[in-house]
């Protein structure tokens, strides 16, 4: 099993969504260690929950109350010290590759939880290769992941030094015990062997053949009364159909005979006076837009062979006028020419005489008087307006636009208003079809009285319906009853046979659990006195183990053969001898399970710090999470580890946002 990525959203100090790469490098050189570093409160400890708690929800408290794990839900939203809004809402999402039966597949697991109220509601989200996880019913989606990553497996691969001390510790060694029939696969033993207690207690036991007889007979007599029951309740409900079915008839005949005398009109009456309102307000308001044609340029439109010659009057004038001003204009030009030739200073220069000058002035005159003679005779025009530039433009605008506008626009008003009156002469006529109040209202009383009559048979139908289904139920579990005692009375002979074949089964299966755990145990001692020898500084210091295979005991022995007692072990070489034992169960198991380990080496000196460093974090698993401080993996202890090291996160609190910032590299990178 490989985790791939872990998405946590308003978790604990982590304001918004935070996206952390998992998977180690795929490269030639595999690269396992997934190092997240950051100081006490950064938020390391939610990094490592966080992935139990979005597989396990409340089990993985083991026994916790539904109260208290709302709270603990309600007090993992991350609560913002900077903004008004809170969030109300937090989830996390774990993605991870599993290995079954020869095919990996790809599971992302989501849990959601959001306040309502005082309440916490949860949602569990799971995906299979991209796709809703469909061939497992939601309500079993927990019990899935509880099949495919067993809560007494992720203790293996969860490594709390603490936590792990104290299981090492303990005397009576069963948190050992199931996580070594856990993983070894001896926990699915003693589950048979417990359901064949159970069924050996529950279901073989014998009973007389007297008293099936007489149980049959009270449960016959119990079934006869009850059919009696049921024979009356049907032919009650025949009757009642029958009379539903002859009340609804009438009711149809009622509606028929009050749709005949207008009722559709009455009921639409309401609507239909709106409407009528709503055309007489639409006709009005095209009578207005009429009369303000007509109040304005409809005239001239109608008559438009006057409004032309007006217009035709009105450009003469216009044009005679521009012409009347330039040829003003010309004389005045001519006359100012003349009185230059004829001025004493005009062509006057040495060598010119006088006689010649007259020519010369003669014959400029006889061209320009042959110029301006050709000056276009225009007719003198009456004027009738006497209009200005400005009025003679706008009253041609006018006419232009009462003699092509003014008609369309006529054109749809009438037809609009046409279309709206016969619309309101409808409306009008469905009106004078609507009955009067004193006609109806006693019709629609008698309809509702019919209603209520028919509610009333109806209501008793369902009762009788639910009697005979009740009823139904109660005869069908007696005969169920019946048949399984005479199974029972059938099968009575074989229970002594079965009984002596479930306790042959039992022995045999104690005798085989017994057996495998005796080999498993032997692979174990052998795996973990080699791998602690690696682990430790003293490599003679524990010589060999020995594990009870029935009480799963564990005794150490030095090279002497002596017993050695785990509480003279210190803090250190005790998490030394843990993280032996899970390398040392993982490899036995032939499970490939990744550690997942938080303070590592908070309790250990620096010779075994440096044998955890280069031996146990770059070998003990294909994937190997670690969470630490910058006092544990300290610079020196990184650099080591660098070569190892897929991704690394830098998991520090920054004040001005009062949030936990996850950053790329480690305190140092």
């Amino acid at each position: 099993m490989i985790f791939n990525k872990l998405t946590v959203t308003n978790l604990g100090n982590f304001s918004g969504t935070h996206v952390l790469r998992l998977r180690p490098s795929d490269s030639i050189e595999l690269k396992p260690i997934i190092l997240f570093g950051g100081l006490n409160g950064a938020g390391k400890t939610t990094i490592f929950d966080a992935i139990k708690l979005c597989l396990y929800g409340s089990e993985m408290f083991g026994s916790i109350g539904s109260a208290k794990y709302q709270e603990y839900l309600k007090q993992k939203i991350h609560n913002s010290k900077v903004t008004i809004v809170q969030p109300n809402n937090a989830s996390i999402a774990v993605e991870f590759e599993y290995a079954h039966q020869g095919t990996i597949s790809s599971f992302q697991v989501e849990r959601m939880w959001e306040t309502s109220g005082q309440k916490v509601v949860e949602t569990l989200a799971i995906e299979k290769n991209g796709l809703p996880l469909d061939d497992v019913e939601k309500d079993c989606w927990q019990d899935f992941i509880k099949e495919i990553i067993p809560p007494g497996l992720s203790q293996l691969f969860f490594f709390d030094g603490e936590k792990i001390q104290r299981m090492m510790s303990d005397d009576s060694n069963e948190e050992l015990k199931r996580s070594i029939l856990t993983l070894l696969g001896l926990d699915l033993v003693e589950r048979l062997q417990t359901d064949l207690k159970i069924y050996r207690g529950k279901y073989l036991k014998g009973t007389s053949a007297d008293v099936f007889v007489q149980d049959i007979s009270n449960l016959e007599e119990q079934r006869e009364e009850i059919d009696s029951k049921i024979r009356v309740i049907l032919d009650d409900k025949a009757c009642h159909q029958n009379s539903i079915q002859q009340l609804s008839e009438r009711i149809i005949n009622y509606r028929a005979k009050m749709a005949a005398q207008g009722e559709g009109y009455y009921r639409n009456r309401v609507s239909l006076e709106e409407k009528k309102s709503s055309l007489e307000y639409d006709i009005d308001s095209i009578k207005d837009k009429l009369r303000e044609l007509a109040a304005g340029l409809l005239p001239l439109a109608i008559a438009s062979s006057y409004a032309l010659k007006l217009k035709k009057q009105i450009e003469d004038e216009s044009k005679y006028k521009a012409n009347a001003l330039l040829s003003e204009n010309l004389m005045k030009k001519h006359h100012d020419m003349l009185a230059i030739i004829d001025s004493s200073g005009f062509l006057k220069m040495d060598g010119l005489d006088s006689a010649t000058l007259k020519k010369v002035k003669a014959k400029l005159k006889t061209e320009i008087e042959t110029l301006f003679s050709v000056e276009t005779k225009q007719e003198k025009q009456p004027e009738i307006f006497g209009f200005s530039q400005k009025q003679a433009l706008e009253i041609l605008g006018l006419i232009d636009k009462a003699i092509n506008a003014i008609p369309s626009e006529m054109a749809v008003l009438t037809d609009l208003y046409e279309m709206k009156f016969r619309e309101l002469q409808d409306v009008v006529s469905q009106l004078s079809r609507v009955p009067d109040d004193e006609f109806i209202k006693p019709m629609y009383e008698t309809l509702d009285t019919l209603n209520m009559e028919l509610g009333g048979l109806t209501e008793k139908q369902t009762s009788l319906e639910a009697q005979h289904a009740e009823l139904t139920n109660a005869k069908n579990e007696l005969e169920r009853r019946i048949e399984l005692i005479n199974t029972k009375m059938k099968a009575s002979y074989e229970l002594d046979e079965k009984q002596q074949l479930v306790l042959k089964v039992e022995k045999v299966l104690a005798k085989y659990h017994l057996h495998l755990a005796k080999q498993k145990i032997l692979s174990l001692q052998d795996e973990f006195t080699k791998l602690f020898k690696v682990l430790h500084r003293k490599d003679d210091m524990i010589a060999r183990i020995k594990i009870d295979a029935e009480t799963f005991n564990v005794t150490l022995y030095d090279r002497k053969d002596n017993a050695i007692s785990k509480s003279s072990l210190s803090s250190g070489e005790l998490e030394i001898y843990a993280m032996a034992m899970l390398w040392a169960l993982a490899k036995t198991s032939g499970q490939k399970l990744p550690f997942i380990v938080d303070t590592p080496l908070a309790r250990l000196d620096s010779k075994h710090r440096d044998n955890l460093i280069k031996l146990f974090f770059p070998h003990a698993s294909h994937q190997m999470m670690i969470f630490s401080t910058n006092t544990e993996v300290d610079q020196q202890y990184f650099n080591l580890l660098r070569p190892s090291v897929a991704h690394s996160y830098n998991l520090e609190y920054c004040e001005e946002s009062k949030s936990t910032v996850v950053k790329e590299g480690y305190f140092w990178n």
